[in-house]
């Protein structure tokens, strides 16, 4: 090896050693086309050509496009180099977080860069704190402050790295005492880091709705590959970044950028499985990546097997109400949704009141939809443009026109620029469950754009 940073001293056997653990990494599996690209440009960089790499170039000798084929073949290299990007970078933050030599492909340019690397906690932490240091700050911040504020005014929750963390447990018995004090020894023993990692982990879970919140979801993809950084062997981080990735995917307006980040989520999310197969939050997990994927019926099954794996675990079923209800599988989202009724649980925002309104109203129960929204509001429960936009039409459908245009008025007050027609049309399985509910606010003069 040679030192930190450099790239000229490193040999060609590094660099190769570089490629060939980022093609047998699961981030890569089934990426042809990009496999192809990444392999081009680092044999033309080891035949000393890089500075020659050009999107003409690839065009013609990866994908075999000239002129004739189109006004633009260069554009198809342009989205491919940007997929191949954040391909990496997940490879990077994941099943490569330990590698000595990482590959960089900058922006501007089709010549890749080889860089060694430092131990790796340092190094991608430190990257982190650069490309978001108020908010991954800020996150921290609050999670010592609610740890803080958890250690004294509440009894600790356990933890646990096999069986899951929330699992309810009557520490007023001597031997649910013995086993919380016995399983943060184990942890301790291990590493510190290690239960650190699953901290993290717990309080980056409890953010994961609203899931229309992008700039949310895009912190909490830093949060988990810090989990990854500080535990590779937990299986909550992968879970975790897999499930941010997945929504991310789902709120994407970019087909190639959508298609990049469900390959990520997947490969992270079989990371987990692979990790801890009978983990319901790794199922669970999975259960979400292959809703983004689009294939409902199996994510299904998934949500359910989950939930027969901890049946009694809110955040766990209200993964399983929202594949029901975007799935149009209305009925199971109420049973899911514990019948609109408030879920138990230390420090969680449960989703389930609206889960349960939105699927009453396309039950076609307008009132049970209405009150509902209400009531998870007044409870500080998860709020995003869509739950308003089901509550503005649930008071249309009921004839309340006034308090229907008043709901609206707060969502276009709140949420100014969300693309809430983008946003349902996009998380719906069928586009006239969307409708439904925007036919309702087109009806009372709403826009979309």
């Amino acid at each position: 090896m040679t030192e930190i940073g450099s790239q000229a001293e490193l040999s060609p056997e590094d660099r190769k050693a570089a490629l060939e653990s980022i093609l047998a990494s699961p981030v890569f599996e089934g990426a042809g086309r990009l496999r192809d690209f990444l392999v081009y440009i680092v044999d033309e960089e080891a035949a000393g050509r890089g500075d020659a790499i050009r999107g003409k170039t690839i065009a013609q000798d990866v994908y075999g496009r000239t002129s004739e084929d189109g006004p633009d073949p260069e554009n198809i290299v342009r989205v491919d180099a940007r997929r191949l990007r954040q391909m990496l970078e997940h490879f990077y933050a994941t099943d490569g977080a330990d590698a000595p030599v990482k590959l960089h492909l900058d922006t501007g340019t089709y010549c890749p860069r080889f860089e060694a690397l430092p131990e790796p906690a340092a190094r991608r932490w430190s990257g982190l704190r650069t490309r978001f240091p108020a908010y991954v700050g800020l996150f921290v911040l609050g999670t010592l402050v609610g740890i803080g504020i958890k250690s004294i005014l509440l009894p600790e929750q356990p933890v646990e790295h096999v069986a899951n963390s929330e699992a309810s447990l009557d520490l007023s018995t001597q031997v649910a005492a013995d086993r919380k004090v016995a399983e943060r020894t184990a942890l301790m023993d291990k590493s510190p880091a290690s239960l650190e990692a699953i901290h993290l982990a717990e309080q980056g879970r409890r953010m994961f709705f609203p899931i229309f919140d992008a700039p949310r979801q895009e912190l909490l993809s830093l949060v988990f590959e810090r989990v990854i950084e500080l535990d590779p062997d937990y299986f909550g981080g992968y879970a975790g970044l897999a499930h941010a990735l997945a929504t991310r995917a789902i709120l994407s307006s970019d087909v190639d950028n959508r298609e990049a980040l469900v390959a990520q989520a997947t490969a992270s999310a079989r990371k987990a499985v692979r990790l801890a197969p009978t983990q319901a939050w790794t199922q669970s997990s999975l259960a979400w990546v292959t809703f983004a994927a689009k294939d409902y019926d199996e994510a299904m099954r998934l949500a359910e097997l989950s939930a027969r794996l901890d049946p009694d675990n809110g955040q766990i079923l209200d993964i399983l109400g929202s594949v029901a209800l975007f799935a149009g599988n209305f009925e199971r989202a109420v049973e899911a949704a514990n019948g609109g009724e408030a879920r138990v649980g230390a420090n969680q925002r449960f989703v389930n009141r609206n889960i349960f309104s939105a699927a009453s109203f396309h039950l076609g129960n307008y009132r049970d939809a209405s009150e509902g929204f209400a009531a998870a509001a007044a409870s500080g429960d998860p709020l995003s443009a869509p739950s308003l936009a089901y509550q503005a039409a649930a008071f249309a459908a009921l004839g309340r026109e006034q308090d229907a245009k008043r709901k609206l008025t707060e969502l276009e007050r709140a949420w100014p620029d969300a693309p809430l027609g983008a946003m349902l049309y996009g998380i719906h399985r069928d586009k006239a469950d969307a409708d439904a509910v925007l036919d309702r606010l087109r009806d009372l003069g709403w826009t979309d754009g």
